[in-house]
């Protein structure tokens, strides 16, 4: 009897068989708890242990259940001990259909042992928040750099764009530099030719010796009128290569120099720089605002977005159409209208034409990046570019330049 074999349970217990309710076994623990030997325990009954209300309970709702087989958790019972009842938290495990275990805990520990589980349990759920915050940190912090990506591969391709347009620019530069180097010969000379051709028609019909019949042979007054016209028409062959290169002298100036700006002006350069890539196609039409105020900017980053938003216009008409270019001011703003009755865009293609890179033409034929460098010009000039359009209405891009408080001509000195 020395020996029952539940001294080294580790936990309040005892052991009995379910005929009798008979206690076979208990722990070391247990007696010590309940201040009793082994053998005040072992053998007797398991309702002499339990108060009179706590066999009642037991009898009535734990004994059928264990009976059944079925286990019963976290059920009161109170047991008697030398100090008096105690309040236990017990858990009822059938062994077999002959006994059962009955695992106690002192209700004070068990209350000890849940609120420190519910500490724990709410610490877990703090440390499931914090790491539930960090990793939508995480995530917001990933989707930053990737936007961050993103604008840098933008900033890259724009970069690489303008500096393209750079090089074009100072290569045109030259090209109208060597040109006006022979049209000044050209000019000169034709100017020496129609002073000697006037010359000698005046020594023609000075001379006597020369009769009507021989004029008449050489049809002297066609030949007159039409040396004078192809002299004129030469002329202003002149005048317009000079033009020409004396717009693409002022549409290819380096960029990065902020001047009062006659918006008038750059459209007027613009179109004469594109006239030979627009008349092909196109027919503009001028509705210029009289005494627009001038802008303080930088001329040659408007005259690259008149000429990216220009040929998007020109792109945009698949035969023969018209540009119209209206100029307003309100607001404090001067706003160019750059209107075509082309193909026009959806909602969705319209609020993406100024993403970079995104395009509709054939791949091979477009770089998308036209009007979205443009819409960032306008934000760095402090103006704004938006886009009205239907699918086969036609397009309008509104052109928006601050104008600064004092613009006076004379104060500027332009």
């Amino acid at each position: 009897m020395a020996d029952y074999g539940k001294e080294k349970w580790p936990v309040l217990a005892l052991e009995c068989e379910l005929e009798q309710l008979l206690v076979t076994e208990v722990s070391d623990r247990l007696c010590l708890c309940l201040q009793l030997a082994p053998k005040e325990i072992v053998g007797k009954p398991l309702g002499e242990l339990l108060t009179p209300a706590s066999r009642l309970y037991f009898l009535s709702a734990i004994e059928p259940n264990l009976r059944q087989g079925n286990d019963c958790e976290q059920v009161t019972l109170y047991l008697k001990t030398a100090d008096g009842p105690r309040m236990f938290v017990a858990n009822a495990v059938v062994d077999d259909k002959k006994c059962f275990s009955l695992i106690l805990m002192p209700a004070d520990r068990h209350l000890i042992l849940e609120r420190q589980l519910i500490r724990e349990r709410d610490q877990t759920q703090e440390i499931n928040q914090e790491l539930e915050r960090r990793e939508q940190e995480l995530l917001q912090q990933r989707a930053l750099k990737s936007e961050l990506l993103s604008k840098m591969e933008s900033v890259s391709s724009e970069l690489l764009q303008t500096e393209k347009l750079a090089a074009l620019g100072q290569l045109a530069a030259g090209i109208a530099h060597e040109i006006n180097n022979p049209v000044g010969y050209i000019r000169s000379n034709l100017n020496t030719l129609s002073q000697y051709s006037q010359k000698l028609l005046d020594f023609i019909h000075k001379n006597q010796n020369i009769s009507a019949a021989q004029k008449e042979s050489v049809d002297l007054a066609f030949l007159e009128k039409d040396l004078l016209s192809l002299l004129n028409e030469t002329n202003e062959g002149i005048q317009r290569i000079t033009q020409i290169t004396r717009a693409l002298t002022q549409f290819t100036r380096s960029s990065g120099l902020q001047d009062w700006c006659d918006i008038h002006k750059q459209i007027d350069t613009t179109l004469r720089v594109m006239s030979g890539e627009l008349r092909r196609k196109v027919d503009i039409s001028r509705n210029y605002l009289p005494d627009l105020p001038l802008v303080y900017c930088d001329p040659a980053k408007v005259n690259q977005v008149l000429m990216n938003v220009l040929l998007n216009a020109a792109d945009a008409i698949e035969r023969f159409g018209v540009i119209r270019i209206t100029t307003k001011c309100h607001s404090g703003q001067v706003e160019v209208i750059i209107e075509d009755n082309g193909c026009g865009m959806n909602e969705e293609t319209a609020r993406k034409a100024i993403e970079p890179f995104y395009t509709t033409k054939p791949e091979g034929e477009g770089t998308g990046l036209g009007l979205s460098i443009s819409y960032s010009i306008m934000k760095s000039l402090g103006g704004s570019l938006r886009i009205s359009s239907e699918l086969g209405e036609g397009t309008r891009i509104y052109l928006a330049f601050p104008v600064p408080a004092n613009n006076s001509e004379d104060e500027h000195g332009i």
